[in-house]
């Protein structure tokens, strides 16, 4: 299991999201212990990733994520189809999105056309259904929580790495 940093982890979120980018499923949720907002993303022939990250100040966020599954039981898989809605994950190309701004298209033109497949400096390359249900979310914490207890170590060493744990004294 290897440990990747966020932006790592989305890359290859997003690679095989060209190769599948339909039938993408998320839970999102808050990681009261260690203070993170954890997402799991998943595929049904690519497997479960899960995100951990936090905000470390307005603009920046810092995480961490791994593969923490390849097979996802049918259980879970329908626990996902209750409570969702939409969620992808979104590339942009400012030098793209101005280009064609100064051609005369609206943002809301570039952002429709990104939904429907169209790259005029946006792309949606990972896209499904998402949930937010903390029963979804619990199932997932309490499924996989054996394969989380490395990753969770790795966030915690972020975290007192970035001073989160340092009282102001």
């Amino acid at each position: 299991m290897a440990i990747k940093s966020r932006h790592d982890l989305l890359t290859d979120i997003i690679r095989e999201g060209k190769k599948h980018p339909k039938g993408w499923k998320a839970a999102f949720g808050y990681d009261t212990e260690r203070f993170s907002h954890d997402c799991y993303i998943f595929h049904p022939h690519i497997g479960m990733f899960l995100l951990k990250e936090y905000h470390k100040n307005p603009y920046e966020v810092r995480g961490i994520g791994t593969k923490i599954a390849r097979k996802i039981d049918d259980e879970i898989s329908e626990q996902f189809y209750k409570k969702s809605g939409d969620f992808g994950i979104i590339q942009g190309n400012l030098q793209k999105i101005i280009h064609n701004m100064n051609r005369g298209i609206p943002p809301q033109q570039i952002l429709e056309s990104a939904i429907k497949g169209k790259d005029l400096g946006l792309q949606i390359p990972v896209q499904g259904q998402a949930s937010t249900s903390q029963d979804t979310f619990h199932l997932l914490q309490q499924t996989y929580s054996l394969k989380q207890k490395k990753l969770a170590s790795s966030f915690e060493k972020i975290l007192y790495d970035d001073g989160v744990y340092t009282s102001y004294g």
